[in-house]
């Protein structure tokens, strides 16, 4: 082979283009699911604290009447569903939380950290009301 045709055949080489990554089609995806999961997390962990909310307006117009009072008398009467509501619920969605973060950690990469937190501050947000449902489930409990 000459050199004349080393260099034709150089000439006619060109780069390879790549339409699309598959990394970024897996985040995408990922992105979506973790948000449609989050949206559900978020309705199911307003019911506990819509009743928190409830009892807190109740304290504040009836007499004599404190949040705690008017939870212990929800655990009396209703317990199963304060365990329910207050304990079960927050571990679950705990637990699917920190697991949707834990995979859009694994697919974000190398990428900046200020935009990944943004990417999950709703899994963040259901982490941290979780954690207060369950505080308030204990606190009660413990001194029931």
């Amino acid at each position: 082979m000459t050199m004349e045709k080393f260099e034709d055949i150089l000439d006619q080489i060109s780069k390879p283009e790549v339409s699309g990554l598959k990394h970024e089609d897996m985040l995408a995806k990922s992105i979506t699911k973790v948000k449609d999961k989050s949206a559900v997390s978020l309705w199911w962990l307003s019911i506990p604290v819509y009743m928190v909310a409830a009892f807190t307006m109740k304290s504040f117009y009836t007499p004599h009447l404190s949040i705690a009072s008017a939870l212990h008398e929800l655990f009396d009467r209703k317990g199963y569903l304060a365990v329910l509501l207050f304990l079960i619920l927050p571990i679950i969605l705990i637990i699917i939380n920190v697991i949707n973060a834990r995979q859009l950690f694994f697919l974000y990469g190398n990428r900046k950290r200020t935009a990944f937190l943004k990417l999950i501050y709703t899994e963040i947000l259901i982490i941290f009301l979780s954690l207060v449902v369950l505080l308030i489930y204990f606190y009660e409990t413990f001194t029931h």
